[in-house]
């Protein structure tokens, strides 16, 4: 009996599969399914009955979202991972050299090996549903196409447009994959049938099958410089370089397409030995064993949380409210909006509301222009956002989410006026970054119906949300918080009630940390060749003025108000505020981009110069230890005092809502991959010049009793959760 596969008796000389992975949300390609593949191929290849093949998921949203990434992570070692890469070539090959027209018709998610099985098929139809999401994002977990996606899209696209796609691992929508020419045509779904039976029809009268559709001509230009060896050549090279340059060598994966791609100039065959070469590298790395690690993090974040009493709908989410028409708030009701919850987006003047609903709209212009939806979803998205200066209509929304400033005398006022305006069934969500939820909702009458959102900037393009729950917060309402999580497609990680909650509050000693080493270093860009070397996205003085030094200090206040001396601002923060408050002309950022680079302001430097004592060459391994170790100090308080449940949900927060180096795997990871006691006896050494560096009881704990983290290799199951407990 099929399991992945499922054909019907041939009607008209056309076989129609449906693919269906039983027992199974997604159809994801394991070895079974590829023998299973194999076998059905041959039955084709053989009966002279069949005049033509379509393939068509029989899950929505969902073609064939890629391998068995649970079967590739339990790989183990080089060759079977070089066994299953040619297994699949071999299997996808046969299917490309069938005589009769095979049709893919992709609707949802075709991805990795999904998209390596439509390109070895000869037609590619696909539809305008707002899931079907064509790409090959191997990279993105460390490792390469290793079933002829290298050589089949370069084939079918051209090399100039297949390595960009490959090597960032973009993913394309219908409109974007006719564009490109990844599949012949877009049609909707509701044509699907119609659509592959014709073209069987055709290939049948016209007595072959070869392609039935025009390639859109290039610019002569570019055809010739592609078409030419030495332009071929030029531009792996120059990608290599520029990989190189952006990843600093810390992603093997990239550097092994372009290997692979170099290679498949020669030959197709050598393109292919070139894939299975590379996967069978790359699948033991460190490198990849982290970035799996964190894929299957962002699946797990995807579960309800362990004890919740409440089922988690993303569906039950329809009608919502937003409260504060600045960028933030106007790019959460947009992404609410967009995936069809009627949604109001409320100001205290009129054209505050109008300034949130322009921003909503050239977001969309930009989505629209870009091909990442189309004008009619766009308009739908639009039609979906209510303007409104009052609290008219929120008796009917199941969510209303705050998104005003950052003061607490403000935020309650407008939580009593939302207990007030809105249905006792309401979930009211702050999006404070550093406030306690409870203070918020103090003088709200039912608490338990409060939580925090609290969504990163730019909320269109940061993946992370913090799901706040207080000591008051009921199940009820948090599980409409996490729906709304899930509806719009972020990851979450639910975080107790502290000041700065998770991230922010991990974040706060990188950043401080930052401004004492500007009075320390005799080379200030010297912090921020450093943090990015470790593979932070950018350093912490850019990132400080990304935040805004206002912000920066602001921040730097509560933290020190909540917590006490180890979180004391850096002098430097304030001493640029007063500087800013007294001169207009003063500095507001600290980095400047001139000819040479990276500069530091000069009204920055001369502050700096007036305030140190002396300074000193230390080394990046020396920046890094004082810029790291108190992330994963602070961690491990937050663990202590149960503000997340699992180190997991550290290293979770901290890449997808900072960027600190993936192929790290998180601060945790990389603390046990140096050593706890390491961490504890360097900070031991710190704090006798610097006391706020002090290891804390719970890492101090840790390296008397010789713990880790994570007990296993892999990082999925920790050791035993630090509690007060333990003390």
């Amino acid at each position: 009996m099929a399991k992945f596969w499922h054909d019907s008796v041939p009607q008209d000389g056309i076989m129609r599969v449906r693919i269906d992975q039983d027992n199974r949300p997604v159809n994801a390609l394991s070895r079974a399914a590829l023998q299973e593949l194999a076998e059905l191929i041959e039955r084709i290849r053989t009966d002279v009955f069949i005049e033509g093949v379509v393939f068509q998921s029989g899950k929505p949203g969902s073609f064939i979202v890629g391998a068995d990434v649970t079967e590739l992570q339990d790989l183990q070692g080089a060759e079977a991972a070089r066994d299953i890469s040619q297994f699949g070539q071999q299997v996808f090959a046969d299917l490309e050299k069938l005589d009769v027209p095979t049709v893919a018709l992709v609707s949802g998610a075709c991805l990795g090996g999904g998209l390596e099985f439509a390109l070895a098929c000869r037609y590619r139809i696909a539809d305008e549903h707002r899931k079907t999401m064509l790409g090959l994002p191997e990279v993105k977990l460390g490792l390469i196409p290793g079933w002829g996606g290298t050589v089949r899209l370069t084939k079918q696209i051209g090399l100039f447009a297949a390595l960009p796609l490959i090597l960032t691992g973009r993913m394309l929508n219908g409109r974007q994959a006719r564009s490109k020419g990844v599949v012949h045509d877009v049609v909707p779904t509701e044509a699907f049938d119609t659509v592959g039976r014709k073209i069987i029809e055709t290939c049948r009268q016209r007595g072959s099958a070869n392609s039935l559709f025009r390639t859109r001509k290039k610019p002569l230009a570019m055809r010739l410089f592609e078409g030419s060896r030495w332009g071929r050549y030029f531009a792996l090279n120059k990608a290599a370089k520029h990989v190189q340059k952006e990843t600093r060598g810390r992603y093997p994966a990239p550097l092994k397409v372009i290997d692979a791609l170099r290679a498949g100039m020669q030959s197709p065959k050598a393109g292919f030995k070139a894939e299975t070469e590379a996967v069978a590298e790359l699948a033991g790395s460190p490198v990849t064993t982290e970035l799996m690690r964190l894929f299957f993090l962002q699946e797990d974040a995807k579960k309800s949380p362990a004890g919740l009493s409440v089922p988690v709908d993303p569906n039950s989410v329809k009608q919502a409210a937003v409260v504060g028409a600045g960028a933030m708030g106007a790019g959460i009701a947009l992404l609410m909006a967009q995936k069809g919850i009627w949604t109001r987006l409320k100001d205290i003047k009129p054209e505050f509301v109008a300034n949130g609903l322009k921003t909503a709209r050239k977001q969309v212009g930009n989505l629209v222009k870009r091909r990442k939806i189309s004008k009619i979803d766009g308009r739908n998205a639009l039609d979906h956002l209510s303007p409104t200066t009052d609290y008219r209509g929120l008796k009917h929304a199941d969510v209303v989410i705050e998104a005003i400033i950052e003061n607490a005398d403000v935020k309650r006022q407008v939580f009593a006026e939302l207990a007030e305006a809105s249905s006792p069934n309401t979930v009211l969500a702050t999006n404070t970054s550093s406030l306690l939820v409870s203070e918020i909702a103090r003088d709200v009458p039912h608490p338990e119906r409060v939580v925090g959102l609290h969504f990163f900037n730019p909320p269109n393009r940061m993946p992370l949300v913090e799901v706040i729950r207080t000591e008051q917060t009921s199940d009820e309402a948090l599980a409409t918080a996490l729906a709304v999580v899930s509806r719009i497609g972020k990851t979450k990680v639910v975080v107790g009630d502290c000041a700065g909650f998770l991230v922010n509050r991990l974040l706060s000693p990188y950043m401080n940390e930052a401004g004492f080493l500007l009075l320390d270093v005799d080379d200030p860009i010297e912090i921020e060749r450093a943090a990015i070397e470790f593979g932070m996205p950018m350093g912490p003085l850019e990132l400080t003025d990304l935040v805004g030094i206002d912000v920066a200090a602001h921040v730097a206040r509560n933290m020190h108000a909540a917590y006490g001396d180890r979180m004391q601002p850096a002098p430097l923060w304030d001493k640029l505020q007063e500087l800013r408050k007294s001169n207009d002309k003063a500095a507001t950022q600290i980095i400047h981009k001139g000819r040479g680079g990276k500069q530091i302001d000069s009204t920055v430097a001369s502050v700096v110069s007036k305030m140190r004592n002396s300074s000193q060459r230390i080394s990046r391994d020396a920046i890094i230890e004082r810029l790291i170790y108190p992330i994963i100090n602070e961690a491990a308080r937050c663990l202590d005092e149960g503000v997340v449940e699992k180190p997991d949900d550290v290293d979770l927060a901290m890449v997808f809502g900072t960027g600190f180096a993936p192929f790290r795997g998180g601060p945790l990871r990389y603390a046990d991959s140096i050593g706890v006691s390491r961490i504890v006896e360097t900070l031991s050494r710190l704090a006798e010049t610097n006391p706020r560096l002090a290891p804390s009881e719970a890492l101090r704990r840790m390296a008397e009793e010789g713990r880790v983290f994570f007990s296993t290799p892999d990082g999925r199951t920790e050791t035993k959760t630090l509690t007060t407990a333990d003390a």
